[in-house]
């Protein structure tokens, strides 16, 4: 990259710019395609759900942790968004296929809701909460009991249209909720395709995403300018 004298010093640039956020998404999509397309073996047991789950992490884990180096604000902030969303929405697209190719759909009366939160801390002690309603079904299609959604689909009695994976490698969902994979996938590049950007024109030095102005710096600042009270002399 321009701004790097030799080898040494632009190629972990150019790894952390482009490299590291690409396995990421790599890891984050393929996730997702074994999940929905995979074998049998990985459904239904501790091992192919734990491997599923190391996948998904390392891949957001590249994201994120990466992203560190990148003291600029806009950077910092703008590619942690635009990749983290953009890889997930690929994901989704796959997902969405799946169930495009082979998804049914079933009549359901819905039994009972429930309310249930979730509440995370992440390494910086902030807590977040996530709210699942959990729906039980009386569907024409027997296999189909359960449905959890972010939202109340319907009150109990309430009838509503359910799309499910015959196979059973993807989870029930409102028939009106399964987008467009095609969509999906051009917006999640395109967010992905931006975040990365963000990465290089910082290792290239354009303004305003250049080093120089980042978040660190700005704190460092403010620490050496603080005032220093002087302690009164002892009596």
């Amino acid at each position: 990259m321009a701004g790097y004298g030799n080898r040494p010093e632009w190629a972990p640039a150019a790894l952390l710019a482009v490299g590291a956020p690409l396995t990421g998404a790599a890891l984050i999509v393929a996730r997702a395609a074994l999940d929905a397309y995979g074998p049998s073996a990985l459904a239904g047991n501790w091992a192919g759900s734990a491997l599923l789950f190391v996948m998904m992490m390392a891949g957001y884990a590249l994201l994120v942790f990466t992203q560190l180096r990148y003291e600029n604000v806009l950077v910092f902030f703008g590619a942690f968004f635009l990749l983290t969303i953009g890889a997930s929405m690929v994901a989704g697209a796959v997902s969405d296929q799946a169930i495009h190719e082979r998804g049914r759909t079933t009549a359901c009366t819905v039994q009972k809701v429930d309310r249930r939160e979730v509440t995370s801390t992440d390494g910086d002690g902030n807590r977040t909460t996530d709210v699942f309603y959990d729906h039980d079904l009386a569907c024409a299609e027997p296999r189909v009991r359960t449905m959890t959604t972010g939202s109340r689909v319907a009150g109990r009695g309430e009838r509503v249209q359910v799309v499910y994976d015959p196979r059973g490698r993807l989870d029930p969902r409102p028939a009106g909720s399964v987008g467009d994979p095609g969509g999906s996938l051009a917006w999640g590049a395109a967010l992905f395709g931006g975040g990365v950007l963000l990465r290089v024109l910082f290792e290239l030095g354009v303004p305003p995403f250049g080093p120089g102005k980042g978040l660190r710096l700005r704190l460092r600042r403010w620490r050496r300018r603080r005032p220093v009270r002087a302690r009164p002399p002892s009596p």
